[in-house]
């Protein structure tokens, strides 16, 4: 019992302590639910499928003269996202119906500015705004009976180069200024949610 007493009491004096150096950059990963809400796709199609999937970020964040302190800090990443549907879609209701599936993976690269909401404290909340440029793939497959009842097959691919805009919203942990962990939310030509972990250096 006082063995994990005087563990106790030394753990909350090694975490009141300041840290040892200023770290100037730190990486990491994000891995985050990504797609698009039903109530957005509600204003474009009558009926649709569910898009969703995943998006995994590999990230090098920059800081100011107080490191993970500091009230502003920048975000360079990486990101590759997957969304996928499958089921009954038609832009109008007296549209044809199509039932089919489709994919859209983006790879993007992006600068983004944070702006940290009481950066001293251990945990705090951020916002943010960064632009980029990302890749997109993009194919869908469907399937319509004609006038005659005949089954017609229908696919659709395109690849291009889109403009990447990037609103993040969070709340990140700092652990001594070495590690960061963060649960953020945003829109990165799609929306995410999901969390992050740093290392500082």
């Amino acid at each position: 019992m006082k063995i994990r007493s005087i563990l106790a009491l030394l753990l909350i004096m090694t975490a009141g302590l300041p840290a040892a150096e200023t770290y100037r950059f730190g990486t990491g990963v994000r891995i985050s639910s990504f797609g698009v809400p039903n109530a957005l796709l509600d204003l474009a199609f009558f009926e649709h499928p569910q898009l969703a999937g995943a998006a995994f970020s590999f990230e090098l964040q920059s800081f100011g003269d107080k490191g993970p302190r500091s009230v502003f800090s920048g975000i360079y990443s990486l990101e590759y996202s997957r969304i996928t549907g499958e089921g009954h879609y038609r832009i109008e209701r007296e549209d044809r119906r199509f039932f089919g599936s489709g994919e859209i993976t983006q790879v993007s690269a992006t600068a983004t500015i944070l702006m940290h909401l009481f950066p001293s404290s251990p945990i705090h909340p951020y916002i943010g705004a960064g632009i980029g440029i990302g890749h997109l793939s993009i194919w869908a497959e469907g399937v319509y009976q004609d006038e005659l009842g005949t089954t017609i097959r229908d696919s659709f691919q395109e690849k291009l180069f889109v403009p990447v805009g990037h609103i993040p919203i969070g709340v990140m942990a700092n652990i001594r200024d070495k590690f960061l962990v963060r649960a953020e939310a945003g829109f990165k030509n799609g929306f995410y949610f999901g969390g992050g972990v740093a290392v500082n250096f």
